[in-house]
């Protein structure tokens, strides 16, 4: 099993340390990358199942939202725990190695129930990707650098998603006008078909990639010290820590129900209030998200750095600083009267969001002892899936009971406003148990930590 490190100082600026480490996240990028061009296809691609296979809305609902969101969400622990036992790199390689799989073998599906079934085999091979990446993390980098390399990957991978999109559409482009350099093999197979092919085929570099990544002594990291009373299996950690993780996890939650509800919501509920093209919608929430993107991850280090008074619990002490901001701009979106004011509220609250959002993986690095870190960072990804689910459900429900044409704008922030105070409230809890759940897992820190 590999286990947590710390950094040795020394050991970084010798034997090119710093620089396999570097390597290392590098790979992890670009692995998420795959993994989101993969993803990404399948939405792409849905127009032309209907065309050649037929397949229903409900159909491509199936395979987009029970296939891939509810098997991923429901492997993500299991594929922590294997990481956990097993081996982070191994598993990753492993999960690489499922989703290039059944990535390629959609291509030779002609009935929903073979896709459907490929589809769960991408499902199962991502579900791992985050919570192992997150884990790996702190097996690559000190302490120092942890955070840096933190929002290096969660700003890579915010942007990773757009680009995987846009790698796509190329792709199918391409082939759409590909015709005459295709092999004749290949002569009258549906490009849907091909693209799938294709976007598989570097599935095995990528697993060698990650099998073969540095870590340990070629990372120039030294073995984390765990206290030798803390659990050792998830349940018992759970049950003495459940304070920290309440707080920690309930604010994630509640966060996730109000970011969703927007980002889900918008393109119907702007149209209805403002009487504005959906296409226009489109085009201003996609640039509302991504300045907020931009503006949340710069925002975050930049008051991490300035704060710099306590390297162990400043970054959750900043996350509920941004949480705390968040209820103010969402307080203001039944008063907005142009699409301009729903974009900027948007844009506000998402940036706070995403600055919050960032500091997270680092926050959970932190309180996940080395021998159960993949397994808490699952818990990141069933949360928000809940969230995922939880959000569209309440919004339509409570839509349908408020008259006019701004009821949904209505209900979206009788929804989210809340959601966002008791996000807040928990976050504002957490740095005392949190502390607590620190002093019991890391036997090297002070008794006078506060």
């Amino acid at each position: 099993m590999e286990i947590g490190m710390v950094g040795n100082g020394k050991d970084m600026g010798r034997g090119g340390g710093a620089a396999w480490a570097w390597y290392g996240l590098g790979v992890l990028l670009m692995t998420t990358l795959f993994a989101f061009v993969v993803r990404q296809m399948l939405s792409l691609i849905a127009p032309s199942l209907q065309t050649s296979l037929g397949f229903s809305d409900l159909q491509l609902g199936m395979l987009q939202g029970l296939g891939m969101a509810v098997f991923a969400s429901v492997a993500s622990y299991p594929m922590g725990w294997l990481a956990d036992r097993f081996g982070r790199r191994l598993i990753l390689a492993l999960g690489v190695a499922c989703w290039s799989l059944a990535t390629g073998l959609c291509a030779f599906q002609d009935s929903f129930g073979g896709l459907f079934a490929a589809t769960i085999g991408i499902a199962i091979g991502e579900a791992g990707l985050a919570p192992i990446v997150f884990a790996l993390i702190p097996d690559l980098f000190p302490e120092r650098q942890r955070n840096t390399a933190n929002f290096i990957f969660y700003g890579g991978s915010l942007l990773g998603a757009g680009l995987g999109m846009a790698l796509g559409g190329a792709l199918l482009q391409w082939l759409a006008q590909a015709g005459d350099v295709l092999p004749a093999a290949l002569a009258g197979v549906d490009s849907w078909r091909i693209a799938m092919m294709l976007i598989a085929l570097p599935g095995p570099i990528f697993f060698l990639l990650v099998l073969t990544m540095p870590l340990g002594s070629k990372a120039g990291l030294a073995v984390s010290p765990v206290a030798d009373d803390a659990p050792r299996d998830f349940l018992p950690y759970a049950g003495a820590h459940w304070r920290t993780l309440l707080c920690v996890f309930g604010s994630i939650f509640a966060m996730a129900v109000a970011m969703t509800s927007g980002v889900m919501w918008f393109p119907l509920a702007l149209p209805r209030a403002f009487g504005i093209d959906p296409a226009t919608v489109g085009v201003g929430l996609g640039s509302a998200i991504t300045i907020a993107t931009l503006v949340g991850v710069i925002l975050a280090p930049v008051l991490l750095k300035l704060r710099r008074r306590d390297a162990d619990l400043d970054p959750l002490r900043v996350a509920a600083i941004f949480v705390a901001l968040t209820p103010l701009p969402a307080a203001f979106l039944p008063f907005t009267t142009s699409p301009f004011q729903a974009y900027l509220v948007a844009a506000v609250q998402g940036a706070l969001g995403i600055a919050a959002s960032s500091l997270m993986p680092g926050v959970l690095q932190n309180l996940a002892p080395s021998h159960l870190r993949s397994r808490v960072l699952a818990l990141l990804g069933i949360v928000n899936a809940l969230a995922l689910a939880a959000s569209p459900l309440a919004i339509g429900a409570l839509s349908g009971l408020i008259e006019g044409p701004r009821g949904m704008l209505q209900a979206i922030t009788i929804i989210s406003l809340p959601s966002l105070i008791v996000s807040a409230i928990l976050m504002a809890f957490a740095p005392g148990p949190y502390a607590a759940t620190l002093r019991a897992i890391r036997p090297g820190l002070s008794k006078e930590f506060p």
